[in-house]
């Protein structure tokens, strides 16, 4: 399997891969690939992301206890932490329909 890459997760998964509901899908050996690819960098990148997020957090208690967070400090880690929650939403959702398509859907060659 390919390490994970951000540019991996940057797909729409429901539109780029067969439908679960679709008459005879049947997943490419190409489509499994990618699709665990990208199930892989989800797990991955979602690990990275949530320490970031704790970082953050640790980072706007320590300015509190010193007495030095600021609106500015406050406002730019509040949108911070916004943009990374979304991300790893997004990540996940991805992640997530990979995995149920990988379950759901019969590979070419495997099988029935």
């Amino acid at each position: 399997m390919k390490a994970p890459m951000w540019n991996q997760l940057l797909v729409d998964v429901e539109r780029e891969f067969p439908a679960c509901s679709a008459k005879n899908a049947l997943l490419t050996h190409d489509q499994v690939e990618r699709l665990q690819a990208i199930e892989n960098t989800n797990d991955n990148f979602q690990i990275s992301t949530l320490h970031g997020v704790a970082a953050i957090g640790e980072l706007i208690a320590h300015a509190a206890n010193h007495n030095e967070l600021n609106k500015d400090l406050a406002m730019s880690a509040g949108w911070l932490i916004n943009s990374l929650a979304l991300l790893s939403m997004s990540m996940a959702d991805a992640g997530a329909a990979a995995a149920y398509k990988l379950a759901n859907i019969p590979h070419q060659g495997a099988a029935k």
